[in-house]
């Protein structure tokens, strides 16, 4: 029987795609972001073995629920999720990150989200951004929607930008990119997240073609740095240790899913690389 992993790709990269059946969601510049991606990964060092903070949008075996898995330096984790009938739960486990492998623990009983108790240890473990990025149990996948590793914060949170209109010949282009969301289970803020929404408007159409992302971002003093495409990139690097199949994980948009840029003028404005020069501007709103 095949899980659905489109329980996974639906929530942690909310795309969604217009029926256009012109538009094509292939990335047209990979060899570009893979060189990107690599001097990102060599400016944020991983070190493997030592407990962290970040939160995973996980993919269960045999479950139609988005779970969220939240890790904490103290050695605890605590489980989220929300019900059918728009209900959130938090319970918590502990976790040991020794061997290169994690090991989940959380205790068992009829109102536990694992009656038989969870005992689980990593497969697979892909790291980037210096965070563990994406892992694997026999179980489930988990890829990363947030850390603790940013010393700085955005001016609030739900931080809005709006960047420039990209004008062309028959359309017009819409970014949004937004640092630490709450679009989690009891809705708290989560650190080191980011999401961007594209909106390209097309002459003569009535509609929009829309993408959405979730994703992850770095920032070192002024200099920024994001991904949208850990799901995809995991998919990849996973090959063959993943517990169910996935099929074809494709990243959410398809100009740039691995951003640089700075952030300026006390976070109040947000430069991206990627975007033409002149329109990279994205202003806090």
């Amino acid at each position: 029987m095949r899980t659905p992993f489109n329980i996974l790709i639906v929530a942690f990269i909310l795309s969604v795609i217009s029926c256009n059946k012109e538009d094509d969601q292939q990335n047209n510049n990979p060899a570009n972001e893979d060189t990107l991606l690599q001097n990102i990964n060599n400016r944020f060092t991983f070190t493997p073995n030592q407990n962290f903070e970040a939160l995973y949008l996980c993919a269960r075996r045999n479950s139609n629920l988005a779970w969220y898995f939240n890790f904490h330096t103290n050695g605890t984790f605590d489980v989220l999720f929300t019900t059918d009938t728009n209900q959130d739960f938090s319970f918590q486990g502990t976790y040991t990150y020794t061997n290169n492998q994690l090991n989940l623990q959380m205790n068992g009983g009829p109102n536990m989200p694992f009656p038989n108790g969870l005992n689980e240890t990593s497969t697979v473990i892909m790291p980037q951004f210096g965070v563990v990025a994406a892992f694997a149990t026999s179980e489930m996948i988990a890829i990363c929607v947030g850390h603790g590793l940013n010393t700085q914060q955005p001016p609030r949170i739900n931080a809005d930008y709006a960047c420039q209109d990209i004008i062309q010949a028959a359309t017009r282009e819409e970014n949004v990119i937004e640092l630490v969301h709450r679009t989690v289970p009891t809705s708290f803020a989560v650190l080191g997240s980011t999401f961007r929404q594209k909106d390209i408007w097309v002459d003569g159409a009535a509609n929009p073609i829309i993408r959405r992302g979730y994703g992850i971002y770095r920032q070192v003093g002024n200099e920024f740095y994001a991904s949208f495409r850990i799901a995809s990139d995991f998919a990849d690097f996973a090959q063959g240790q993943l517990p169910f199949d996935v099929g074809i994980v494709n990243p959410p948009f398809d100009d740039f899913n691995v951003l640089s840029g700075r952030i300026e003028s006390s976070g109040q404005q947000l430069i991206i690389d990627q975007l033409p020069a002149g329109e990279n501007a994205c202003i806090i709103r």
